[in-house]
This record gives C-alpha cells, structure tokens and sequence, in this order.
C-alpha cells in the first residue's frame, strides 16, 4: 500500500526538476554521449565506463535507463533513425512541384545531415556488426524506406506497370546507392564538395526514374 509519505516523495523536485524529468534528463545525457562514443570508437570500443565518462554519469545511472551497451546503442541508431525522418517529413509540405527540383531538395536536406560523421557511423557502419536485435532495427528502417519511396514512386507514376516488389527492390537500390555515396564522404573526409554530390546523386536518381517511366509505363 502507497503511503503519503511514499507519494511526497515520488513528487519531490531537486533543482525544479521532478524525479521523473531528472531520469529522462540523465537517459538523454546517455543518448548524447552514445552517439559521440560509438560513432567514434565504435561498438566494441565502447564500454559503460566510456559512455559514463562522456556523460558525467557514474555507471548506477547508466543501468537506471539501460541494460548495457548494446541496449543504448539500439537507442541511439533508432533516435537518429527518427530525427532523419522528422526532418524529411518536415520538409515534404515544401517541396518544388518538378521532378529534378524534389529529388535535388531531397538529397540536399540528406547529405547536410550526413555532415556529421558520428551519424554516419552509427547508421551505416555499426549498424552492419551489431547484435540481431540491432539488425532487426536496421531492417525494419530499410523497410520503411522502400515503402516510403514506393509511395513516392506510385505517386509520381500512377501509370507503372511493375509489381510492388519490383519497385521495393528498385527503392532499396537507390537508398543503399546514396548511403555508400554517403559512407565514402565521411571516409575520406568530406573532400567532395556537397554540391557536387547532390548533383551527381540528383542524376542518378532521377536517370532512374526516367528509365523506369520510359520502360514500364502504360501505352
């Protein structure tokens, strides 16, 4: 049985922060430092002292949000997962009416997202060695994206004559072509100049679609 004296101190604030806001506070804190360490030594490089360190946390507030390493890294990785999502969605409303002019707008937003090279290597290169719960996570996204770029497909071509797992598949190449493009930039220090990519990338894609439409579309 809950007491008053139980339920005062379930209220009680430090600092004008209730315990509950304090643990979201700290979980966030834990978010933050995962994507500095694993985007930077990885997920075998990263420990709970590490992860600790970066946040000024000691370990008992680590195990107060998460079970160990592997559990903050699915956090992370679907954290940033999220944030990629929110800002294309935001951006949909505004996107030009032509063809060429969406996909450049489309690539842009993505690659100055990409800027950031710890993002980069939670999404593409830890995301590939990680546990099966972390695979799982990573399919589901790829997933996603192959819905979402069918729907974008059949919008633009109500008149394409190929099956849904025709376009999936062709969805999942184009993804996975703008993340290696992506994964070469970080690598080599983002040398390419971010223009240059967008353009070579907005031609790739939009080559695609060109063909798709030329080949597939109803008489």
């Amino acid at each position: 049985m809950t007491t008053s004296s139980d339920k005062k101190s379930s209220k009680r604030t430090y600092g004008g922060l209730s315990e509950t806001e304090r643990v979201n506070e700290r979980r966030e804190r834990f978010l933050e430092a995962g994507l500095e360490v694993f985007g930077s030594l990885g997920m075998r490089g990263a420990t709970v002292r590490k992860l600790c360190k970066e946040a000024s946390l000691t370990e008992r507030y680590f195990y107060e949000s998460f079970t160990d390493t592997d559990d903050l890294f699915c956090a992370v990785f679907r954290r940033q997962i999220d944030l990629s999502a929110q800002r294309f969605l935001a951006l949909l409303p505004n996107l030009p009416e032509e063809l060429e002019d969406r996909i450049s707008a489309c690539l842009e937003l993505y690659f100055t997202s990409m800027r950031n090279d710890r993002v980069v290597r939670v999404l593409y290169i830890e995301s590939l060695v990680g546990t099966d719960r972390v695979k799982e996570i990573l399919h589901e996204n790829v997933v996603a994206l192959s819905a979402l770029a069918l729907t974008m497909l059949r919008m633009d071509n109500p008149d394409l004559q190929v099956s849904d797992d025709f376009a999936k598949a062709l969805a999942a190449a184009i993804n996975g072509a703008v993340s290696a493009v992506a994964v070469h930039w970080m690598l080599s220090g983002y040398e390419i100049r971010q223009n240059v990519l967008v353009e070579s990338s907005t031609l790739m894609v939009l080559g695609t679609m060109r063909e798709l439409k030329a080949r597939y579309s109803a008489a």
